[in-house]
């Protein structure tokens, strides 16, 4: 039968911390996806962690099927013209376009307005070079207007498309917008479909298609193959040519893709890889079948991607074949070498590094290369964004919770690291993982959450320690134990104290014979009448255990007043048992207490769910086993010399050395009689002659010492330890105890 006492500090820590645990992990996984809501903080994400991963990937090599022809002021000095670009005839274009042409361009994009005429007859030339080249894309102009919709309503603002002149939109084979801001602006994303217009495919876009003509046919085959009832929508590459129609197809394209949101991965899965253009069909389902607008995924500062001068392209000595323009897709637009000249110019990641920003012409080669290679950045859908953060946070903070506090301070400072090896990882692959949340919200927030809730617990776990050992360990002592309390473990002390056991005879019988609810009253009183003595003395009981009880007499330092204390209250206890016998009759629980002294743990002792505050240590099992040598010496209270050292006003019989049951090392053992001037004189004649006998025992003169000890027994019938050595004196007379024998009994296990 367990009994809980008022010095065994029971409680259900890990369950406790567990659900704290628990409940941090669900605070600061909510806080990260409320964070994560606020318009300021997905602001902060796309601004600072995205130009963080890109800054820390470094830049990567931009495919080799893009390149950039820049008009620049380096072009107009050396073609003798003026710095505006805009004033440039229009027959260099055509010159361009002638050269380009030649050598072997497979789509060449414009990222400049012609939406007014100049000099017909260099229009014409231009007019011509666009259709001789039959594959160059014109850049529309979006322009704003305002249009009223009532006296009650504010006007609408409206974006309209103004195409290139007519003889350059017959003459090209398509047109398209591509929005950018207007001012030089930091940009991370790219529309490949509208803003204002639905379907309308954007430059790259669009540029992307002419890219991969050549792929039409198949890119319609499986379309047919997939959905047969679509292919008839879609022109083939012939008739697209043949009309001048890419731009419908594209919306009508698109439209196909909107309307049926299974057809992409439909697609994706009926595309064998390998098969003739396989990659740029993948590519335009990927571009058809994806979202409106796209992160930039960039591959460096400005002029990263391939950029050749205009003049070079102009040039007499210029090489098509070296030039290696073969297949290529080219874009022709106003980009410049050095900052302060850049017409349109860009923030990027790469910006404050390089110290130039990009032009639009390159933002709209960087778009298709994305387009291209399906390297478009990847953020994570809301839904899949907020449960990361969400299981981030969970984790982050039970783990800090249950930590230790040095070990939770290592975790949140390798937590960060770690997080973001992950993001840069998955960045690799064009992944974008949230990084200001998990980073610089929710590590801060477990972290002091954590540190929050342990000193809660510290406090509240050392009031609970100080409640409980405040009533028997003296309160310096207890105050000390309880200011480290924090956790289970952390209020584990190392103290000198004095461990006493009892055991009560006649228990087990007892128990047999009585009810258990008579038993449990028999023991509650038997129990109060020790605990008194224990708690008068200055002790605090550690355990009890049955008919057992484990109480100590701690202190920082050895303390031979402590040993005094606890010698006094085992003598009073004695006393006490023997009223409380007289007072119950025939339910006697007669008593036997064994003391040692020496160094004790007292801390929390347990496992899993379940923990309580004792002592450990060597002096408790000594003290037990001393405890039960008083069955064979026939005594009452025996005591370690230990104990019994500097400890004054107590009377005590020496007993001898003994090695107790399980021990490797004697101990010195004395039966504690009385405090000073309480014991009668027939004891101190007592404690005479059996200390003169036991030196003749000690002499190996056994036939003298079992004569002394026997006189003794004729003066003192009732005396057990003269009796134990009478006995044994006989026994060692027979047979003797051994050559190594030195004044040491050993005590058998019974």
């Amino acid at each position: 039968m367990r009994q809980t006492t008022g010095g065994a500090v029971s409680s259900r820590v890990m369950t406790r911390s567990s659900i704290s645990a628990i409940w941090l992990g669900l605070v600061t996984g909510v806080l990260g996806v409320l964070a994560s809501l606020v318009p300021f903080v997905l602001e902060l994400e796309e601004n600072a962690g995205l130009d963080w991963l890109f800054l820390m990937r470094g830049g990567r090599s931009a495919p080799a099927e893009v390149v950039v022809v820049s008009i620049d002021g380096e072009s107009a000095a050396a073609m003798n013209l003026h710095p505006d670009p805009d004033r440039w005839p229009r027959s260099l274009h055509a010159d361009l376009l002638g050269r380009l042409h030649a050598a072997g361009a497979a789509v060449i994009g414009f990222d400049i307005i012609f939406d007014a005429t100049r000099d017909p007859v260099l229009d014409l030339r231009l007019t011509e070079a666009l259709q001789a080249a039959g594959n160059v894309i014109l850049l529309e102009r979006l322009r704003i207007e305002t249009v009223p919709v009532g006296d009650a309503l504010p006007a609408l603002q409206l974006e309209k498309r103004v195409p290139p002149i007519p003889a350059f939109e017959r003459a090209a084979l398509a047109t398209a917008p591509f929005p950018l801001p207007v001012v030089p602006v930091k940009v991370s994303q790219f529309w490949v479909f509208g803003r204002a217009h639905g379907d309308i495919a954007t430059l790259p876009a669009m540029t992307l298609h002419a890219y991969a003509l050549r792929a039409h046919d198949a890119f319609v085959e499986l379309l047919h193959a997939v959905r047969p009832g679509l292919a008839p929508a879609v022109p083939s590459r012939d008739a697209l040519l043949r009309t001048g129609t890419l731009t419908e197809a594209a919306i009508a394209i698109r439209g196909l893709f909107r309307d049926d949101p299974a057809l992409a991965d439909d697609l994706r899965a009926r595309l064998a890889a390998g098969e003739p253009y396989s990659e740029l069909v993948a590519a335009l389902i990927d571009m058809y079948g994806g979202p409106e607008s796209r992160y930039l995924n960039f591959y460096g500062p400005a002029r990263v991607i391939r950029t050749i001068p205009y003049h070079e392209v102009l040039a007499d000595d210029w090489d098509p074949a070296a030039a290696d323009l073969r297949g290529k897709a080219v874009f022709v637009g106003f980009s410049e070498r050095h900052q302060p000249e850049q017409q349109d110019a860009f923030y990027s990641a790469y910006s404050q590094r390089s110290g130039v920003n990009l032009s639009g012409v390159e933002i709209g080669a960087t778009a298709f290369a994305n387009l291209l290679e399906r390297q478009s950045v990847r953020p994570l859908p809301i839904p899949a964004h907020l449960l990361v953060v969400f299981l981030w946070g969970f984790a982050l903070g039970a783990a800090l919770l249950l930590l230790p506090v040095r070990a939770g301070l290592g975790a949140a400072a390798l937590a960060g690291p770690v997080y973001f090896g992950v993001a840069y990882q998955q960045f690799q692959a064009a992944l974008w993982l949230p990084l200001m949340v998990p980073l610089f919200v929710q590590i801060p927030a477990a972290l002091l959450g954590a540190l929050g809730l342990k000193y809660a617990q510290a406090r509240a776990h050392g009031a609970r320690v100080r409640k409980a050992l405040g009533y028997y360990l003296p309160a310096r002592v207890a105050n000390r134990i309880a200011s480290q309390a924090g956790e289970v473990g952390a209020s584990t002390q190392l103290l000198h104290g004095t461990c006493l056991v009892t055991d009560a005879e006649q228990y087990t019988a007892l128990a047999e014979n009585l009810p258990p609810q008579e038993l449990h009253g028999l023991l509650n009183e038997y129990y109060a009448v020790l605990f008194r003595e224990v708690e008068l003395h200055g002790g605090f009981v550690s355990d009890v255990v049955g008919d057992s009880m484990v109480a100590v007499w701690a202190s920082a330092e050895p303390d031979p007043a402590a040993h005094a204390k606890a010698c006094r209250a085992a003598l009073e206890m004695l006393r006490a048992v023997r009223r409380f016998n007289a007072a119950k009759g025939q339910l006697e629980l007669p008593t036997r207490i064994g003391l040692h002294s020496g160094e004790v743990l007292l801390g929390d002792v347990g496992a899993e769910s379940h923990f309580e505050y004792r002592a450990v240590g060597d002096i408790v099992s000594t003290a037990s086993r001393i405890q039960s040598l008083n069955k064979q010496l026939d005594t009452r209270l025996l005591v370690s010399s230990e104990t019994l050292a500097d400890a004054t006003g107590v009377v005590s019989r020496r007993l001898g050395r003994f090695l107790l049951v399980g021990k490797e090392v004697p101990i010195e053992l004395h039966e504690l009689l009385g405090s000073e001037g309480e014991v009668p004189p027939a004891e101190l004649e007592l404690i005479a002659l059996f200390s003169a006998a036991l030196e003749t025992f000690n002499a190996r003169r056994w036939a003298e010492a079992h004569a002394a000890f026997s006189r003794i027994l004729e003066r003192f019938p009732a005396d057990g330890p003269s009796g134990f050595y009478a006995r044994l004196g006989m026994k060692y007379l027979a047979q003797g105890p051994g050559p190594a024998w030195q004044g040491t009994v050993r005590i058998a296990e019974k």
